[in-house]
Order: C-alpha cells, then structure tokens, then sequence
C-alpha cells in the first residue's frame, strides 16, 4: 500500500500576504491542483493532509466539495516541516502501514509532478527503500563567503536540485523519524533523515516544471503552467 502525505501548513512568507496553499488558480486553491494529482493516480491508496488548524474547515469544504475518496485524514502541523511530516507518519501508523508500505512526502505548493514521474520514484523506492526526484543542476554554481564574495566555482557534474516527492518504506521512515527526534536533528527534507542512517537514496530526474512555490514570482510561474493544463 502506498500512503501520500501532503504538506500543506506553510507560513507563506515569502508570498507576502498571499497564501499561496489557497491562492486562486482557474478558480481553484493551489492545493487542489496537487491533490488531484495523487487522487488520480492509481498507485496512491490513502492521503493524509497535514495543515494549519485554522485551515481545517476550508480543506472540510475543499474535500467535500471536489469529491476527493483518498484523504482518510487532516492532520495538525509540526513545529517545522519536519514535524509535520513526522504527525503525517504518526497518522499513517493509525491507518494501519504495514511493513513493506511506501510513504511518499510532497509539498502542497509542488502542483506539476506528472503522474509518470511519481511512478518512477514509487518504483525506485520499493527496489532501494528511499527514493526522490530532483532536478539535475544547470546554471554555474558559486560558493561565497559570509560577505556574498566568490570563493570557487562548484562543479555542478552529478548536483541535483532536490523536489518531492520524497518517497521511503514505511519501517525505514518510521526509524529515521523517531531517531532524528530523540536526537534532536533536524533536516532539509526528509531523505536527508536517510542519508544519517547511512542508507542509500536514489534520485529520480524530474522536470523542471516540477517547482515549490516559495516567492511571489513563483505563484505566476505555477499560474501559467496550470492555465496552459486545460
């Protein structure tokens, strides 16, 4: 069985005073255009939505209203991502995850991952435990000092960008997220909760459509590309 955990409790701080979760898109929420994505695809079995709880009743509404059959639950948000993620997998252990199940992490504000690209990072995951998509990197890369002065060039041979979804076997996500707990760590995303259990991740290549709304400019982005999807 294969759970999705969509996070989708952002602060929205980068977008001003928009909330890009519920930002208005062919006169649909952001949101909805994600979800569908997982409702639609037939290797998805259950959605768990992990939100803000002021957010409840719109995503009630939303759930109700756009027929939604996957999502089993509606979950409160961590302290950081890593939190919430974690009570999405807390709430998945509630549903009864077996051994063998597959956790798939995805942002709410990711809305163009194609069904083919979740196949193939649903695929990598069951053969290796922990797998997910990242764009390879294509611009020159520089690292900087504290001032923003070029120290080197970085080789951008085999750098990726990492993007979810962020797939890992139920048991395997289970252990890294109650260790990184205890211990007190806190990740950029949740295979690097992985990556300390010196475990190997495989990186699927994805579009470079395939973006997190994080800026304002980024709402227009995301706005063109689902106007063009009709």
């Amino acid at each position: 069985m294969t759970f999705a955990v969509i996070l989708a409790a952002g602060r929205s701080r980068r977008t001003g005073k928009i909330n890009k979760i519920f930002y208005q898109i062919k006169g649909k929420p952001l949101i909805f255009y994600t979800i569908s994505i997982f409702e639609k695809h037939p290797q998805i079995n259950k959605i768990i939505l992990v939100s803000r709880k002021s957010d409840f009743k719109k995503f009630s509404s939303l759930i109700k209203d756009c027929k939604f059959k996957k999502i089993k639950a509606v979950v409160e948000e961590g302290k950081e991502r890593q939190g919430s993620a974690f009570n999405g997998l807390r709430m998945v252990e509630i549903l009864k995850a077996k051994p063998g199940d597959l956790i798939l992490f995805h942002n709410g504000v990711n809305p163009m991952i194609s069904k083919t690209e979740i196949s193939k990072v649903l695929e990598a995951a069951k053969e290796y435990g922990a797998a997910l998509v990242g764009q390879p990197a294509k611009d020159t890369l520089k690292k900087v000092d504290k001032n923003n002065f070029v120290l080197k060039t970085v080789d951008r041979k085999n750098i990726y960008l990492a993007q979810t979804p962020q797939v890992i076997e139920y048991e395997l996500a289970k252990k890294a997220f109650e260790e990184a707990s205890r211990d007190g760590f806190l990740g950029t995303d949740d295979v690097s909760l992985i990556e300390r259990l010196g475990m190997k991740i495989k990186m699927v290549p994805c579009s470079y459509k395939n973006i997190k709304v994080t800026a304002r400019d980024d709402l227009k982005i995301i706005k063109c590309f689902l106007e063009k999807n009709k």
